[in-house]
């Protein structure tokens, strides 16, 4: 094991007995290590189709298969991380590559043909810097600081429209011809960046239907429903006041028992960063239940610190409000101008009760 920071860390996570102090260790390595290594690398590599929403929702992945692995480490003796900030940052580009592989076929394939480009080609060469960047260049250049981007910007280089990157002859020979006016070392995102304007490379993001969850059989106009319908609930969980949100959305189950929670990240109506917020949880701590839910009464009442009883009146009240709030949303533009509506009454707003009067929130 390397001996710095990063990796100190993490043998003061491991060798920690007392639960304050490898929670305080764990939290330091994902505060102070792990988000400055996993951002840069997933706006670096997301940086030409995505939006920042697909960005944060990566770096939230790639936090949670951290935490996860990091917690898996204590109970395995056999189990090593030997460059912790080399880890992290393999991490973060793996779930970068499956984002683009599934949404950006056409960049993931351009990506994939210059990565083999590169090693293989035996005048190229990949290679990697100390900060986990991956830059490209002439074999010779091994070594060498990469250029600036502005070189890139600024160049134009006859070619074909080429929207799937198909036509690797052509684009081994923009690689080629960009080397040659750059003269130095380039990051490889960038040149990915350059290659795809100058092929004008098809860049819209492909639209997954929720996993597992809409028919196979089912045409997009179900897809889209189905989004629209999400996205009206998750407006109205975030309605309900916090103790109501967080017993319901940990519980929360289809017709047939089955977790749903998921479907929100998966259908892009929410962020699991958006939905630990709503709990107001951090999300360090959602993610260790992530793999557990939905969750029973008692576990969910140690959370917010109640009784199960308590747990049940608060789901069953967010659920009537939810109920109200869909029936006012359905009504017509009309009526729901002018007719007069009641207000909430103030056990359904505050929530249940707790032993000796005070409000259960």
């Amino acid at each position: 094991m390397r001996d710095d920071a990063a990796d100190r860390l993490l043998r003061d996570y491991l060798t920690a007995t007392a639960d304050a102090e490898v929670e305080q260790h764990l939290t330091s390595i994902l505060e102070e290590v792990a988000k400055p290594i996993i951002r840069p690398i997933v706006l670096s590599a997301l940086r030409g189709p995505a939006t920042a929403e697909d960005a944060d929702d990566l770096v939230s992945e790639a936090l949670i298969h951290l935490l996860r692995r990091l917690r898996g480490l204590r109970g395995d003796a056999a189990a090593t991380i030997e460059d912790l900030r080399g880890y992290i940052a393999t991490c973060a580009y793996n779930c970068c590559h499956e984002r683009l592989r599934e949404r950006y076929p056409a960049r993931n394939r351009l990506r994939n043909h210059l990565r083999y480009l590169f090693s293989h080609h035996p005048k190229l060469a990949l290679w990697s810097l100390p900060d986990c960047r991956h830059v490209c260049g002439l074999r010779e250049w091994v070594g060498q600081e990469p250029a600036s981007a502005d070189r890139l910007e600024e160049l134009k280089l006859p070619a074909r429209s080429d929207p799937a990157a198909e036509d690797r002859a052509q684009i081994a020979g923009l690689v080629m011809a960009t080397l040659t006016h750059v003269g130095r070392p380039l990051d490889l995102d960038k040149v990915i960046d350059a290659i795809a304007r100058m092929i004008h490379l098809e860049q819209h993001r492909v639209e997954l239907a929720a996993a597992n969850e809409v028919d196979r059989g089912a045409g997009p106009d179900s897809a889209l429903e189905l989004r629209m319908t999400l996205r009206d609930l998750w407006d109205d969980i975030r309605k309900l006041v916090p103790r109501q949100r967080t017993a319901l959305l940990l519980n929360l189950r289809d017709t047939h028992g089955r977790e749903i929670l998921s479907l929100l990240p998966h259908t892009r109506t929410a962020s699991i960063t958006d939905i630990a917020d709503a709990m107001e949880m951090p999300i360090a701590e959602f993610a260790t239940l992530w793999n557990e839910l939905p969750l029973g009464d008692a576990a969910i009442a140690r959370i917010i610190g109640a009784s199960p009883q308590q747990v049940i009146k608060l789901r069953r009240l967010a659920r009537e409000r939810l109920r109200r709030l869909t029936r006012r949303r359905e009504q017509p533009a009309t009526v729901r101008k002018h007719q007069k509506l009641a207000p909430e009454s103030p056990s359904a707003i505050q929530g249940a009760k707790k032993p000796g009067g005070s409000t259960a929130q």
